[in-house]
């Protein structure tokens, strides 16, 4: 079993086994959608319940699915949801839908909700499994919501700018808010690289405030033992 399984092992939490900042699992979507803070709450808040919906469904047919074929079957659940979940954004959240693009459809396509269902939901009872979709839905959330707002900060210097785009609009009313693309503080963070050099910081930020809360490293657990030396005494036979 190698470290990628022993970790989607553990209870998914907030921080502890966070599927982004820890597993650093489903990185696509939250490098590439986290420009803005409304972009990120509306993929997070999609993704949150595809993520429950899904490993609810897979507890409650966990006796009907032939494990020769789980995959496929979860893979079928989570397109099922991800579709219900797309076309409600078409609907209601058009000009947010018009923003994420891609990255909704991609939502079935997210290892970190693939790996929750594989280890937890299609092994346990449903309310364990709606319990830790939620942990999971909601640290990915958190996570994306977090980065998303760094970014907002330094491209733009605005918070929460474009609010509009969470609220449920009609296909006469979708007005579009402005755009802040044009406008940039600090461009370095709008780059491939700079997104990925704001998550490094945010993954050790967190991993220095769980070690000075834990007061221990996060690789004490994995200490090597030294072996103990037998020491053996006698005399060699010479034939």
């Amino acid at each position: 079993m190698n470290d990628l399984e022993i970790q989607a092992e553990r209870e998914g939490m907030f921080w502890e086994n966070n599927s982004v900042l820890i597993q650093l699992l489903g990185l696509s979507p939250v490098l590439a959608v986290s420009s803005t803070f409304s972009h990120g709450i509306g993929l997070g808040v999609a993704t949150f319940f595809v993520c429950v919906l899904s490993c609810l469904t897979a507890s409650l047919l966990k006796g009907t699915i032939p494990h020769k074929w789980r995959l496929v079957w979860y893979m079928l659940i989570l397109a099922s949801y991800t579709t219900i979940v797309e076309t409600i954004c078409q609907l209601y959240f058009y000009p947010l839908f018009l923003k994420l693009g891609i990255y909704i459809p991609l939502i079935c396509c997210n290892v970190a909700i693939l790996i929750r269902i594989e280890t937890v939901s299609g092994q346990s009872t449903w309310p364990i499994a709606a319990r830790d979709a939620a942990k999971t839905g909601f640290g990915f959330l958190i996570a994306l919501g977090l980065l998303a707002f760094c970014r907002e900060l330094l491209i733009s210097g605005t918070i929460f700018a474009n609010w509009q785009l969470l609220l449920p609009t009609s296909s006469e009313l979708s007005a579009v808010p402005g755009n802040l693309d044009d406008i940039h503080f600090f461009r370095f963070a709008n780059t491939q690289a700079g997104v990925l050099i704001l998550l490094g910081l945010l993954v050790a930020l967190l991993n220095s405030l769980s070690q000075l809360r834990n007061n221990t490293s996060f690789d004490e657990s994995k200490k090597i033992v030294p072996a103990i030396r037998a020491r053996v005494t006698g005399r060699l036979s010479k034939e």
